[in-house]
């Protein structure tokens, strides 16, 4: 009998385990979009710079990178999934307590880095490495960054990515608040 037992109680630890898994992958990806994010106020102005960019899908092949792609680590699903959680508490947080309207948000801008992650960007930039030996202008941009010889990021160089004309969009926001 407590072989049956034993048995059982496996299966049904694997049953939750896959069912946990499907609604976290679930969860993760209906909470890393654009309508998703956007649904706070305070990120209107990204979202619309954003559906003005490459990055959101203003390119030849339609190609849409999610905002969780540049804005959470992609070295591992343990630190991804923390980050997310942390960030989405924070956000959540912020969206109450905190008055949203006095953020400054062209001084976050300059803190950019510590809002993307060169892992979410060389997640879907896989090859970029290899094409940068191709084109020489790319090859001595990129040379320091994939010998570790600087301590710069994606975003210190590549500062508008992302989210085209951001500015003009943030500054329309400060306009309309006059």
């Amino acid at each position: 009998m407590s072989l049956v037992r034993l048995i059982v109680g496996v299966g049904l630890v694997g049953v939750f385990v896959a069912v946990s898994w499907v609604a976290v992958a679930a969860m993760v990806k209906q909470t890393g979009g654009e309508e998703f994010c956007a649904s706070c106020h305070t990120m209107k102005p990204m979202a619309a710079a954003y559906r003005d960019d490459v990055h959101g899908g203003k390119n030849t092949w339609g190609i849409r990178a999610e905002c969780v792609d540049c804005h959470l680590p992609h070295n591992n699903p343990v630190n991804y999934l923390y980050r997310k959680a942390v960030t989405g508490m924070h956000d959540v947080w912020a969206e109450f307590t905190y008055d949203l309207d006095s953020i400054d948000w062209e001084a976050m801008r300059e803190r950019r880095e510590h809002y993307v992650y060169d892992s979410g960007c060389l997640h879907c930039h896989t090859k970029l490495e290899a094409a940068s030996e191709i084109n020489n202008k790319t090859f001595v941009a990129h040379k320091p960054y994939f010998l570790g010889a600087t301590k710069e990021q994606c975003a210190s160089c590549h500062k508008y990515v992302g989210h085209k004309n951001l500015g003009e969009k943030l500054s329309s926001i400060q306009v309309g608040k006059e």
